[in-house]
């Protein structure tokens, strides 16, 4: 299989917010990272003459921990400031002094890995 492929060439980020009960706060973080702030549209990729857009996979959300995990994919060159713009959004809407579950929680964001799938490397 060619390394080239969209599918071969996309990291995946599952972003963990301390926040479940919210659900608008949760929503607000998964769809900023579908946004440019300069033009405030979804945001369009090119890969091998092949467009594709950035993707919020999956949210799941658990009561009783009031945890979240956003999954997202993007291209390797788009995906660090969407989790960023992410993290920025969780930072500001998610108040660590009243938020409470049954999980230990560091902060409002307080897990972030990003899974490099075959063809990506660390780089």
């Amino acid at each position: 299989m060619s390394s080239s492929r969209v599918g071969l060439r996309l990291p995946a980020c599952l972003l963990n917010i301390s926040e479940a009960r919210r659900k608008y706060i949760v929503e607000n973080t998964a769809k900023v990272t579908l946004l440019d702030k300069n033009v405030r549209k979804t945001r369009q990729l090119k890969l091998n003459d092949i467009v594709f857009y950035l993707s919020v996979l999956n949210i799941f959300s658990d009561q009783d921990y009031n945890r979240s995990v956003i999954t997202i994919a993007a291209s390797v060159d788009k995906l660090g400031s969407s989790v960023l713009a992410a993290c920025l959004e969780a930072f500001q809407a998610i108040d660590r002094e009243f938020q409470e579950g049954i999980h230990p929680c560091l902060g409002a964001v307080d897990l972030i890995p990003v899974y490099l799938l075959s063809g990506v490397t660390v780089e």
